[in-house]
Formats: structure tokens, sequence, C-alpha cells
């Protein structure tokens, strides 16, 4: 009898046990699903590089054509298309584009992001805390909170990365169940990651080499459930580049990137040493504890399935440091391993970490408010497309002389035909009987050409960006269209 009273105490609080874990879980999701998700709305997309994404989605919908992505009417190579995707199927259930449907997959991908983080955090070290500090610092830190609200494919490829080493992860430990399954994961994931981003999607390859090789279980690289994975990532890549070669054309591709000025951004090899205090703020100040207490348990923690986390980070770190061209964002999947990291070493302070943790997601709401108010001034594009609108109503509209950033907001904002807004290189003398319409172009400009002689039709005048003076008009003339 006693030992059957013992036996039925410890399922009892085994049972309790796993309804406290599935309730602390569900209250996590709901609770990180609100702070990715509240506002997310009110912002519409200020610059040129949130919009680029957004408007080659539009195009993508208006044109028909979803196998080779358009910026501006030209074929747009700088990004693969899944992001693209992501933003159209919504927008054209929708009926258009609009700036939350755009920003959609970055939240969705940085709320599955912090989840799958609390779940490797619970598994690796044993507790619900720890997984709650690993998903709650990684959700907190400024990087990936920041970009999770843009228009942008660094936090989609920061999902695939988690979920491709998570996957890998569970593979290499539960060998035996499934791990076929498992490892197919991982390369699909990885697959995604490529068709968000290219060839960096395949950091994750790297990672696995260095930690199986430190395992010693470098043959599983050729074994049958890896070469499985192999199969589904090339499954998951091909079709749409062998599709879009096929309809550009080799040569036609290759001078295309030839011409593309993808990677521009130089700095210096210390760039990343400096940005990981920005980037992982208010976590980054807890750094040099972290690996202190990291060294101090070096031997343990190195022949420890855990040290995949520090492989993570240091690999990734360092190619981005050798790597020439550099970007404060491309450090965003380096921050995963630290927060699973921190998860591990400082479980027994949750409650110190629950107070950072909040009040540094107030700030950064407070911030977004702050941007929110300012919205209009950083947003001239929805502005002037909106009082355009009633005055051309389903003419085309040209542009003389205007920059690229500013046809593609108004190409986004009016969202008409594609391209609604093109440039015009020659705008004839009135007294020429050419084709007439509707074009948009810098006073200075209409001023310059008036004074040789042009005698436009002057319909409206228009504040352009406040904060530079900048102001457009829109005239009624005669064109030759060359484009």
């Amino acid at each position: 009898m006693p030992y059957n009273f013992f036996q039925t105490m410890v399922e009892s609080n085994d049972v309790r046990g796993e309804r406290q874990d599935r309730w602390i879980m569900g209250c996590f999701i709901i609770v990180s699903g609100i702070i990715l998700f509240f506002n997310l709305w009110a912002r519409s997309l200020e610059n040129h590089g949130y919009i680029r994404y957004a408007e080659v989605a539009r195009e993508m919908i208006r044109s028909g054509d979803w196998i080779v992505p358009h910026l501006n009417g030209e074929i747009f190579i700088d990004k693969p298309p899944l992001l693209f995707w992501l933003i159209a199927i919504p927008s054209a259930l929708y009926g258009s584009v609009t700036p939350f449907i755009a920003r959609l997959p970055s939240a969705l991908s940085a709320w599955l992001g912090a989840v799958i983080l609390f779940l490797w955090g619970k598994k690796v070290y044993g507790t619900t805390r720890s997984g709650l500090i690993a998903g709650g610092v990684l959700l907190s830190s400024y990087q990936y909170f920041y970009q999770s609200r843009l228009a942008k494919t660094d936090v989609l490829l920061c999902l695939f990365i988690i979920l491709s080493l998570y996957f890998f992860y569970l593979g290499y430990r539960e060998s035996g169940k499934k791990p076929y399954l498992l490892y197919g994961l991982s390369f699909f994931s990885i697959g995604l990651g490529v068709l968000t981003k290219g060839p960096f999607g395949l950091i994750p390859l790297g990672i696995m080499a260095v930690f199986l090789i430190k395992e010693k279980q470098w043959r599983i690289w050729v074994g049958r459930e890896f070469l499985f994975g192999y199969l589904i990532l090339a499954i998951t890549v091909f079709p749409w580049f062998i599709l879009f070669v096929h309809r550009v054309g080799f040569e036609e591709w290759i001078g295309l990137l030839k011409r593309s000025q993808i990677l521009t951004r130089r700095a210096p090899f210390y760039f990343y040493w400096v940005e990981i205090w920005g980037q992982f703020f208010p976590w980054s100040l807890l750094l040099p504890f972290l690996f202190f207490s990291l060294w101090r348990e070096k031997d343990c923690l190195w022949k420890s399935e855990k040290s995949l986390f520090l492989i993570w980070f240091i690999f990734l770190f360092v190619v981005l440091t050798l790597f020439k061209y550099k970007a404060s964002r491309y450090l965003l999947p380096a921050l995963p391993p630290l927060a699973l990291m921190m998860g591990g070493v400082w479980e027994k302070r949750f409650l110190y970490f629950i107070i950072v943790l909040l009040f540094f997601i107030s700030v950064w709401h407070i911030r977004e408010t702050y941007w929110i108010k300012k919205d209009l001034s950083y947003s001239p594009g929805m502005v002037l497309a909106e009082e355009l609108r009633p005055l051309i109503k389903e003419s085309t509209l040209f542009g003389y002389r205007l920059d690229g950033a500013t046809l593609e907001e108004i190409n986004f904002y009016l969202d008409r035909i594609t391209p609604v807004l093109r440039e015009v290189e020659t705008i004839s003398n009135p007294s020429e009987q050419k084709e007439k319409g509707w074009v948009l172009m810098p006073k200075q400009v209409y001023e310059e050409v008036q004074r040789r002689g042009g005698g436009f039709t002057l319909v409206r005048e228009f504040q352009y960006k406040q904060h530079k003076n900048e102001r457009l008009v829109l005239v009624w003339v005669n064109l030759q269209r060359e484009y």
C-alpha cells in the first residue's frame, strides 16, 4: 500500500507538471503573438528599402507572373521569390497589397521562431524556465523585434535557419525515431532559406558540418538519411530556378547577374564586434558573463550536444566577419543561439529576466508608437498617391526625371497597372501633335522646362517631402514615350 500510494502521488505530480507546462506554453504563444502583432497595421511602408519587396509582390499579382519577379517593370533578381509569394498570396485573396500584409510574413516568422526556441530550450535544458528565457530573450532583443515589423527577408531567413538546425538536432539526438522525417524537414527548411535569400540559406550546412566533425560523426553526411535530405533540398530549390532560367533565357540570366548590385555595403572586419552590442541589446550587456560561464564549463559543454549552440554562433559570426559585404541585420541568425545559451545558464534568475524583458518590450513599443505618430512625414508617397488619385482617375501617369524611390512609392500606393508610373525620357513641345498625358515632375525641373519655352499646363503643385522641402508638380503635356 505505501508503495502504491507513493507511485500514485508521483504520477499525479507528473500530470500536474505536464498541465502546468502546457499552460505556460500556451500563455507564451499568446503573449508573444500580442507583442509581435500589436500595432503592426498602424504604419505604412516608409521608404525604398521597405516598399520594394511589397512592390514586387504587387506587380506579381497584377502581371500574373509568379515565376519571374519584377520591380517597376524590370526583372528583379536581388532576392529569390519566397517572400514575394508569401506577401502576394494573401494579398491576392484580399485584393491588394497592404502594409500590414507586407509585414505579416516577418511577424509570423518571428512568432514561430520564438516558439521554437521555447520548445528547444525546454527540451535541451529540461526546464520550462529555460525555454521561457530563451524565447523571451530572442523576442525582446532589439534587432529581432525591429526586423519582425519590416517587410524584408531577414526574419524569414532566420526562422528557416532555426528550423533547419532544430530538426537536425532532433534527428541527431533521437536517431532511430523517424530520422528520415526529421532530417528531411531540416533540409526542406534549408531549401526554403535558399528560396528566401539565395546561397546564404545554405549556412546551416556549415554549422552541421562543424558539429558532426566535432562529434566524429562525419559519416552521417553520406548516410541514407542525409542523401534523402539532399534530394529534398534539390526538389525544394531547383524547380523554381529551372523555370526562371527557362523563362528569361540563360544568357539573359547571366547578364542580369553581371549587371546586378545586390551586395554593395562594405565595412571593416571589426564591424560585427561593435554591432553585436546594439543588435542584441539589452541582453548584450550580459555577454561577457555568459561567455565566462561557458568557459568555466567548457569541458562539459564541448562534450555535450549543447555545443551545437556555441558552434552555431561562432561559425556564423566568423563567416560574417570574413565576408567583405556587411550589414547589421545580417547578425540576426546569430542571436538565437545566444538566447538559447542564456536560457541554460541563467535559468535560476528567471524573475530578473522577466522584469527586464517586459521593460524593454514596453520600450520598443513606445518607440514604435513614436514612429506611428511621425508616419505621414516618413511616408510621402502614400500621401501623394491619395492626392493624385482623384485628379488622374484611371488615366496613365508618367514621370519625368523622378528618382527611383519616388517611382516605387507612387506605383505601390496608386496600385493600378504594372507599372503605374514610368519615366518619360523626352517631353515634346506643346505645339507638336503628340499623345497627351499626365506627367509628374520635380518643381525645379518644371521651371527649367518652362524657361526653355515649354508652355505646359500646370494642374497642381504638391509638397512631397516636407523635411527636405521637395515639391512636385502635375502637368498635362504632349509626350514622346521613350522608355
